[in-house]
């Protein structure tokens, strides 16, 4: 008598591997979060490239990069992350249109990738360093040796939490069929909204603080919008959740 499987559907795990799932169902949590938020004015056709028919570009176009260290988290323990995104619309509603991620760990990207579509790529090193100078280097090495972008930032006047915005992200969520069509098995235009609340120190005050910063990127990798006008800075640590999205447009 043949002898068949015993893991029925109703045994799944939320994820593969179904027997064992790689990460927990959200929303996922995240504490002594440090983040660097700077905005700039990026170039109108390198943005238009790479954005779907779907969103209309915000004039001028804007850029933003977000480097951060997750320090604790429950979607697999502390990683680095950064991803940029280009200013848009929707139906009315602004979106920041998420075209790179990089993340340190395995878990952080197949997270990104398998629930929302963040085309999350690893990369060797995303740190957040402290100068004596009182400056805030964030640093992203994409592979050993090879540094796809860098920014100073100096702490200036201190916000309140009300000035870090929540803005929703949008994404483009592409998985591949597995009978190699050119059609996807998936193809959709998801959105989520991470939010973020700056810690209050002893004081009272909220942890956010703008300044004057710089940016550089190489052009050899995802994170590579040109950085025409910074025309906004701003350093934070916060507690942060990262629930479910929405979709947008199923392809």
């Amino acid at each position: 008598m043949a002898k068949m499987g015993r893991l029925t559907p109703d045994q799944w795990g939320s994820t593969m591997p179904a027997h064992n799932p790689a990460y927990k169902k959200g929303p996922w949590y995240y504490r002594d979060t440090e983040a660097l938020v700077i905005t700039y004015l990026t170039d109108e056709d390198a943005a238009l490239d790479i954005m779907p028919p779907e969103l209309e570009l915000i004039e001028p176009a804007t850029a933003f990069m977000v480097l951060e260290v997750n320090n604790i988290s429950t979607s697999g323990g502390p990683y680095g992350e950064v991803y940029t995104g280009i200013l848009c619309m929707h139906e009315g509603q602004v979106y920041g249109y998420t075209n790179a991620v990089y993340v340190t760990t395995e878990n952080a990207l197949i997270i990104g990738r398998e629930v929302w579509g963040f085309g999350k790529k690893l990369a060797h090193r995303i740190e957040l360093i402290k100068h004596g100078t009182g400056e805030i280097e964030g640093v992203v090495e994409v592979k050993p040796g090879h540094i796809a972008a860098k920014t100073f930032f100096l702490p200036d006047r201190n916000l309140p939490a009300s000035e870090l915005e929540a803005l929703p992200l949008a994404v483009l969520k592409v998985i591949p069929d597995v009978e190699g069509s050119d059609t996807p098995a998936v193809a959709q235009l998801n959105s989520v909204l991470f939010t973020g609340v700056p810690h209050k120190g002893p004081d009272g005050k909220d942890e956010l603080y703008n300044g004057s910063a710089s940016l550089e990127v190489d052009r050899i990798s995802d994170v590579n919008l040109p950085v025409v006008q910074i025309v906004d800075a701003k350093y934070t640590r916060m507690t942060a959740d990262l629930p479910y999205g929405k979709v947008l447009k199923t392809y």
